[in-house]
């Protein structure tokens, strides 16, 4: 499949997260998209604040993920923050099942712009994030570019 036969192709950002909490790397993923004028300086709270009501913790096997997001008013231009854990990964809440924490080392940041884009972009990532080998590699990955390449390859795909 070629990038213009899909709607919505975001630009997509590797990055590799030093925070060790879940609202640190949050915050910390949400400044570096603002640092590239991509977001609002305020999506970084409101990010944290969509997670405290609507976790996004995804036991995917062998590697869990997370899929941060919030609403389109902090997104100036859409995209997605693919960043790589050290470790044991991020706590976070599980989106099907609060009471339970998932440690994830992959953590899919979204800021999209449109109610339908997030629609499109969620749903091919939900495709991505099955595929256990896509996954793997991203999180052995050894730089910023690998990852998104990686990732860029895998989202074209679907």
């Amino acid at each position: 499949m070629k990038i213009e036969n899909i709607t919505t192709v975001p630009q997509i950002l590797g990055y590799q997260i030093s925070g060790t909490s879940r609202d640190d790397v949050l915050q910390e993923m949400a400044d570096y998209l603002a640092s590239k004028g991509m977001v609002k300086s305020t999506y970084g709270q409101a990010v944290i604040d969509r997670e405290n009501i609507y976790p996004t913790g995804i036991c995917t096997e062998p590697i869990a993920v997370a899929i941060p997001h919030c609403e389109r008013d902090g997104v100036i231009k859409t995209a997605i923050l693919v960043g790589q854990t050290k470790g044991s990964g991020i706590t976070f809440q599980r989106i099907d099942d609060t009471e339970l924490m998932v440690d994830a080392k992959v953590v899919f940041m979204l800021a999209v712009d449109t109610n339908q884009g997030q629609l499109e972009v969620i749903s091919k990532l939900m495709d991505v994030i099955q595929d256990e080998k896509v996954i793997e590699a991203i999180a052995n990955a050894d730089t910023c570019e690998k990852i998104r390449e990686i990732m860029t390859d895998a989202f074209v795909m679907r």
